[in-house]
């Protein structure tokens, strides 16, 4: 720990003395120009973060040792410089100095003019996929954004709600009703990726009408401004370029609105929006990377005309589906979580289909992640109520054993997860079959129970916390 009545020269002159190094010496060991150290020393020149780490690294300290002192030194005790606080912001990042991240950019914000060059950074860490120092840095600037409907203040809150989400639906939640109302700040361009990332939330979190809305925003925005970009009577404006072409977001709208009706079980519905992108011969584009695209679509409406039939009852087409998931491993998960509910609804086997996949359905339960394009904060929440539903068809094939070994597995991914509408109904299985459950089953029932009863005690109490 440093000494909070010392500076970076006065250290490295301790370390001089101790080891009885001239600076010239040292300069040679640190690679840094004696001149350069002697001004530094003297209080006459200012230090760069690259010369600060080599100095820490000629001096045998861990990496980033001085930054709390530096982060003073270059802010309070001299001029601020962009030039020492850029590169300076982006070390803290890299080494994982959150606290003296945070520091830094709070003291920083006292000057405004510094908003556009720290969003510029916090810009550069996201697409580097570092998300928590870009958080951190979003969350400062859009905290002193003192023009309400400024575009940078939207593409602020569209960070951090992208960096914020994670497997807690309670937390997602929030996050989603924070951003909504900047969604219509953003340029058209961002604004589509943002309406599909708020409506994947949406869905994962089962709020159809909400999701619904903005999966409608999306599909409009997209069409008028593919209708523009194609007008050869009239030049249409510039807009801020999508991340993907512009008639993939028409499709996945589409797509989107027929899972949301599937959702809710109307598969009518559902096959209207499939026959919507399905057809593709409005497409102008038809380039190598918009093949790909239109052909993607046209294997997920394969797939998805199968599940809808068979969620219709149609349990002929449950062969030819399965055959087409095989090849598809990405794909297999998420239809089993249909397959399933079907063979509840419909009272037909599917043991050997589980046998299959049970490997897949194993390795899951116990790595989680992404799945595919799917995220792993929506597919956490769907894999646990795969998971009920898989232990109730066990149970009701009378398979005790196995069935409680699923709905135990359920139960406890939506403690962790928070899924209360899915712990409410893992419990009611649990107690209609308890009688039938082994002795070790019901001590990991009672564990399980007693961490779910603790959580809802701490939050009563006002100290539960989400991250």
């Amino acid at each position: 720990m440093i000494p909070t009545d010392t500076t970076i020269s006065t250290e490295l002159l301790r370390y001089l003395k101790k080891e009885n190094l001239s600076i010239s010496s040292f300069a040679n060991k640190s690679r840094i120009n004696s001149g350069t150290l002697s001004r530094f020393i003297k209080g006459q020149q200012p230090l760069s973060v690259s010369n600060l780490d080599l100095i820490t690294e000629a001096m045998n300290l861990e990496e980033g040792y001085f930054y709390s002192l530096y982060a003073n030194e270059c802010i309070i005790q001299s001029s601020p410089n962009w030039r020492r606080l850029g590169p300076f912001i982006m070390r803290c990042a890299e080494l994982d100095k959150l606290k003296c991240l945070d520091h830094v950019i709070g003291m920083m914000m006292d000057n405004l003019t510094y908003s556009s060059l720290l969003f510029d950074s916090a810009e550069a860490l996201y697409h580097k996929g570092n998300l928590e120092a870009a958080l951190i840095i979003y969350t400062k600037v859009a905290e002193s954004e003192k023009h309400q409907h400024a575009e940078r203040l939207a593409l602020c809150q569209y960070r951090i709600f992208t960096c914020s989400l994670n497997s807690n639906q309670e937390n997602n939640l929030n996050c989603t009703i924070q951003f909504e109302t900047y969604v219509k700040r953003l340029p058209e361009g961002v604004q589509l990726d943002a309406l599909k990332d708020l409506a994947n939330t949406l869905v994962s979190l089962r709020q159809w009408n909400k999701a619904k809305y903005h999966t409608q925003e999306m599909g409009r925005i997209s069409r008028v401004l593919y209708a523009q970009k194609h007008n050869q009577t009239r030049p249409s404006r510039k807009h801020t370029q999508p991340a993907k072409p512009l008639f993939g977001y028409i499709l996945y709208s589409d797509l989107l609105l027929g899972s949301i009706a599937a959702d809710n079980d109307d598969y009518d519905q559902a096959l209207y929006y499939l026959s919507c992108y399905e057809d593709q011969s409005w497409i102008i584009e038809s380039d190598e990377t918009a093949e790909r695209t239109k052909k993607q679509f046209q294997e997920w409406a394969i797939g998805n005309r199968y599940l809808y039939e068979l969620m219709k009852g149609n349990i002929e087409v449950l062969e030819p589906y399965i055959e087409y998931l095989s090849s598809r491993e990405n794909e297999v998960l998420r239809a089993l979580f249909k397959v399933i509910q079907a063979a509840n609804m419909y009272h037909f086997e599917i043991e050997k289909i589980l046998e299959r996949f049970e490997s897949l359905i194993t390795d899951h339960l116990q790595r989680g992640g992404s799945i595919g394009s799917y995220s792993e904060h929506i597919i956490d929440d769907r894999f646990a109520n795969f998971l009920t539903d898989l232990g109730m068809y066990y149970i009701r094939k009378e398979n005790i054993q196995k069935g409680s070994k699923y709905i135990l597995g359920s139960l406890d991914l939506s403690y962790k997860i928070n899924n209360v509408t899915n712990i409410v109904r893992c419990c009611s299985t649990i107690e209609h079959i308890r009688h039938k459950l082994s002795h070790s089953d019901l001590q990991n029932y009672a564990a399980i129970m007693k961490e779910v009863y603790y959580r809802n005690e701490k939050k009563v109490n006002g100290t539960i916390t989400h991250s």
